[in-house]
């Protein structure tokens, strides 16, 4: 008996999603008072300055206790836009960065990543400290300890497949730039997720008092991030302008120290050759630039050809990558598979099954223009019998960022 339907065609099932999404959700830990609307220590999920106000959370609130926390989320706004999704954490004003960042007990940063799923690819770590600063190799004793600390926590999330940047919040930078300590040449430390921003827009930070004035615009940074596509460097000069002037945001740029730029300029290519983040200025460019998108390692190119994570955009570029590939393989976890009886090893077609899913991943990866490049492969000798591991690499080649541009000119008689 025929089918009168004559053509049965069903809707097939839909697999994981391996779709570009998420890469502009951050978090933000800072230390401060509590409004009446946010307990220390509980989550909230953030979209718009309207859900920050009905927290209590406003520039009233700043000015009345002295502290930065209407500022930095209202710069995490301008910058990334209206919308976007921003997890917020207040600690007690008296908690240190070390401490959100080690967070043994999982109360602080931890909690936060837990809290989002690991959801967040971009988190900062801000304070707002009511003792006086003891500074070490130029920096408060805090930040400088908190660098290890931070990269332990990116270690952490790692671990548990959740990768994110952190942004600190480097505050009270403490000049002249040649004795401040080297990012790039940290002793016996490489913290490639880890970026210190010690940027402030000084006419802002001009009308604080006290320990605020003193403050780095972390969150303007995290806008930036979560604003930019995760292959650009923040400071690329023709999308991320932080000046405002209707607002009367970022017109003078300048240091923690609350110097401005113009008094301490020849300090600016040290600090941009040690791997701090400022805004900067250039001559013919009106407004102003992050100078570029450091983290705390040097620059290391093997003999292979391997580059590390010493920008934020290979660093997130990476993760997204990390994230796409495990969602695509997961569900392939325990599956069954032939294997050759003679060897017990892969067969062709086994190995070029989950070389596709991996390329398949890498090559949306780049139509969407987030790497230029990108090759699975698969170790034929893998042990699915006894072992049960399949052996996996994958290669990407990230997008490159022009630094800068060198030439030179000539006035000739003819072309």
């Amino acid at each position: 008996m025929a089918d009168l339907d004559g053509v049965d065609i069903k809707k097939g099932k839909i697999g994981a999603n391996t779709i570009a999404t998420g890469d502009a959700i951050s978090g933000l830990v800072i230390a401060s008072p509590a409004p009446a609307g946010l307990a220390h220590g509980k989550a909230t999920k953030l979209y718009n300055m309207v859900d920050v106000k009905n927290l209590g959370i406003s520039l009233e609130f700043d000015t009345a206790n002295g502290v930065n926390l209407y500022r930095h989320i209202k710069e995490f706004y301008r910058m990334a836009g209206e919308g976007k999704e921003l997890h917020l954490m207040l600690v007690p004003q008296a908690t240190t960065m070390v401490a959100m960042c080690e967070d043994t007990q999982e109360e602080l940063g931890k909690k936060l990543l837990i809290e989002a799923m690991g959801n967040i690819r971009q988190i900062a770590i801000a304070v707002n400290p009511t003792e006086a600063t003891t500074h070490l190799n130029g920096l408060p004793d805090d930040v400088y300890n908190s660098i290890a600390m931070a990269q332990g926590l990116a270690k952490w999330a790692f671990e548990r497949h959740m990768p994110c940047q952190i942004l600190l919040e480097g505050y009270d930078y403490a000049s002249p730039a040649a004795s401040v300590i080297d990012l790039r040449k940290l002793p016996n430390l490489k913290a490639p997720k880890v970026s210190l921003v010690i940027g402030q827009d000084w006419t802002y930070a001009e009308g604080l008092t006290g320990n605020a004035q003193k403050m780095a615009d972390v969150g303007t940074a995290l806008g930036t991030l979560s604003k930019a596509r995760i292959n650009q460097n923040i400071g690329e000069n023709e999308s991320f302008d932080l000046t405002d002037a209707t607002r009367k945001a970022w017109l003078v740029p300048g240091l923690s120290s609350h110097q401005k730029n113009v008094d301490v300029f020849s300090d600016l290519q040290t600090l941009e050759d040690k791997g701090y983040i400022f805004g900067m200025t250039y001559t013919g460019l009106s407004g102003v630039r992050w100078n570029n998108d450091h983290t705390c390692t040097e620059i290391i190119l093997d003999a292979e050809g391997n580059v590390n994570e010493h920008t934020i955009a290979y660093g997130r570029t990476l993760d997204k990558a990390i994230r796409l590939l495990r969602t695509a393989l997961l569900p392939k976890i325990k599956t069954s598979h032939p294997v050759d009886p003679k060897t017990g090893k892969l067969p062709v077609g086994v190995i070029k099954n989950f070389e596709d899913i991996g390329d398949t991943v890498l090559g949306d990866m780049i139509l969407r223009k987030e790497i230029t490049d990108g090759k699975t492969t698969v170790d034929p000798d893998s042990d699915l019998v006894v072992e049960k591991n399949l052996g996996t690499d994958f290669t990407i080649v990230p997008y490159g960022s022009v630094g800068e541009i060198k030439g030179s000119i000539n006035l000739k008689t003819n072309v």
